[in-house]
């Protein structure tokens, strides 16, 4: 730690004071628990109205103040005394840790707002989902339903079409029939449940 050099106008008191001061934190660079102690009674008001400020919220407050404190014991042996005051190092630390917290709290904050919005646009789809899902099934039901009061044979070659993913050739190979007479049945077949049914198929 480098010697301050003090202009010659500065008033004793306040010489003293910054002497005392800097006493301290060259006492926790060097782990003096007791300088510690002192320098936190000390500063410790004023670290926790530097905080405030930025924060406006106690727990923070009480969060990162214990921070500040913790960064002082770390980093005593980095202070400076030609770059500035004890109160002024104390006081920039404090403050930028705040700043720290504050953007951190706000980097969470659209976080959760940005997942929230995710969640309720997937729920949002779930429900389109299931509705569809129900209204598909409710329409499947009805077709099956208007199928069996066909005759058996428009049935078996509807069916095997539109249930079962045959082609109509497929179809006609199974039944064993002509290509025609299979797409003649389906063709009854969908005009009669046309007329029973408002599906289109």
């Amino acid at each position: 730690m480098k010697t301050s050099t003090r202009a010659k106008n500065v008033d004793p008191e306040e010489l003293q004071k910054r002497k005392e001061e800097e006493a301290l934190i060259l006492g926790v660079a060097d782990g003096d628990l007791q300088k510690f102690a002192e320098l936190h009674q000390r500063f410790s008001g004023l670290v926790y109205a530097t905080v405030y400020k930025v924060l406006n919220d106690v727990q923070d407050t009480e969060d990162v103040a214990q921070e500040v404190f913790s960064m002082i014991w770390n980093k005593a042996d980095q202070y400076r005394v030609d770059k500035g005051k004890p109160l002024t190092w104390i006081t920039t630390m404090a403050r930028n840790r705040a700043i720290d917290r504050l953007r951190a709290k706000q980097r969470r904050a659209r976080l959760t707002e940005s997942f929230k919005e995710q969640e309720e646009g997937h729920e949002s789809r779930r429900r389109e989902d299931s509705l569809r899902l129900v209204e598909w099934g409710d329409r499947n039901r009805t077709v099956r339903s208007a199928v069996m009061e066909l005759s058996e044979p428009q049935r078996e070659a509807i069916q095997m079409v539109y249930f079962s993913g045959l082609t109509q050739a497929e179809a006609a190979d199974q039944l064993g029939e002509p290509l025609g007479t299979v797409k003649a049945r389906i063709r009854r077949g969908i005009l009669r449940l046309r007329k029973v049914m408002p599906l289109r198929l």
